[in-house]
């Protein structure tokens, strides 16, 4: 365990030192990076118990692997692209069990287009937009009145002369549609809702 008042060294040298196998470097690096890495993780999964085994899983990685990782441009760099890498692989699961899949419609469905707007989010919000077209007329009536005119059921319900149980039907089969889709292409959808869910406040 490295003395707490002792100076610590600059990433590069602890870094050198890390693949030459020093453990005191590696614990320096890791009392240094553990809470940075957990909040960085645990801000987009939203779940403390899965962000520190994606911490501890980094860390267990970067001993293992010291060795390998000495051309790595930093190690900063190398720990939170680990992290980036373990929290999309993490909404890949959620994904594929059909979770999050509403953060992205939402998100998609109701946002303001923006010049900063990556090329991946741009081919995902075709992509739903198409979809979108696809869904029988009065579902996606439904599903736009609830998320791009953000109406209650209660509002469509009245709007649309039809009961909440219709409403609740419609959107519920229009998201089943959007989940079968977003499966299709979970790579870029998770990486995409990382990079979303990171820059949430």
């Amino acid at each position: 365990m490295p003395d707490k008042n002792t100076p610590l060294p600059d990433e590069e040298h602890l870094f050198r030192l890390l693949c030459n196998g020093d453990r005191n470097a590696f614990d320096q690096i890791y009392h240094t990076y553990w809470q940075k890495l957990f909040l960085y993780v645990v801000k987009v999964i939203r779940d403390k118990d899965a962000a520190e085994d994606i911490v501890q899983e980094i860390f267990v990685s970067l001993w293992q692997r010291r060795m390998e990782i000495a051309n790595q441009s930093t190690l900063s760099g190398y720990l939170f692209t680990a992290a980036r890498f373990k929290g999309i692989n993490f909404i890949q699961d959620q994904l594929k069990k059909g979770k999050h899949v509403e953060h992205l419609i939402d998100h998609f469905t109701s946002r303001q287009d923006t010049l900063n707007e990556s090329i991946a989010a741009k081919e995902l919000n075709t992509l739903i937009d198409h979809e979108l077209e696809k869904l029988p007329s009065k579902m996606r009536e439904v599903f736009v009145l609830s998320r791009k005119e953000n109406l209650s059921h209660k509002e469509i319900s009245e709007k649309l002369q039809i009961s909440d149980k219709t409403v609740k039907k419609q959107i519920n089969n229009a998201l089943k549609h959007f989940r079968i889709v977003l499966n299709h292409d979970v790579v870029l959808s998770a990486g995409l809702l990382f990079h979303w869910l990171l820059l949430q406040k």
